[in-house]
């Protein structure tokens, strides 16, 4: 029997065995470095032989970029708000940071090995290098309305700032192991490079009170 126009299919067996390497993966991950996961383990996981898996991946490492281009969007999911607005608004910052330190509480592992793996392996430095630079531009582009508006004093050039504070957030996650307590010292560390000390300004007050 066809299937009716408009019908969705169901996804393929092709695409349940691919997602089945995918979770196996995730879940190693989960518990021992990228480094100590053999091609065997994905394999069995995902209940097919060593060599079914070179159908679906040609390496360990491309399926470390798949998971990686996977996560990708919850990466700057909730960011929108903090980046679009303007002004030292605590609040969007930390509900920012707060839902990127679930995330890298949730895949440290694997993110933590891409950023170092990152500077010699070609596939992992293009993503890294995309996820930057979406960051970075936004990140610029706000602090560039906020010195227009006088929201914010002048200082480093604004992608310069933003690329420093893209790198602090970076290295600061990857280097502890509970992502979510370091959510309040990122925020006033964050506004603080952007708006400065401005003594005892509203805009001084507002940052200096950020819970």
């Amino acid at each position: 029997m066809s299937t009716l126009p408009g019908r969705r299919r169901g996804p393929s067996k092709g695409d349940r065995r691919e997602q089945a390497i995918l979770e196996t993966a995730r879940a190693l991950l989960a518990r021992k470095p990228l480094a100590d996961i053999t091609i065997d383990e994905l394999a069995a996981g995902a209940e097919i032989s060593r060599s079914s898996f070179y159908f679906y991946f040609d390496s360990k490492l491309a399926v470390v970029v798949a998971l990686l281009h996977g996560i990708t969007g919850e990466l700057g999911r909730d960011a929108g708000p903090w980046l679009d607005g303007d002004g030292p608004d605590a609040e969007s910052l930390r509900a920012a940071l707060s839902a990127l330190a679930v995330l890298w509480r949730d895949q440290g592992r694997l993110l933590t090995g891409a950023f170092a793996a990152a500077p010699g392996c070609p596939p992992l430095a293009q993503w890294r290098d995309g996820l930057r630079a979406a960051h970075v531009d936004r990140l610029a582009a706000r602090i560039e309305r906020d010195r227009a508006a006088g929201r914010a004093p002048a200082g480093p050039a604004p992608r310069v700032l933003a690329g420093l504070i893209d790198d602090l957030r970076t290295a600061a996650f990857a280097g502890t192991a509970d992502p979510e307590a370091l959510v309040d010292d990122l925020v006033t560390v964050e506004l603080r490079m952007i708006y400065g000390d401005f003594g005892g300004s509203p805009l001084g007050r507002v940052i200096r009170q950020a819970p």
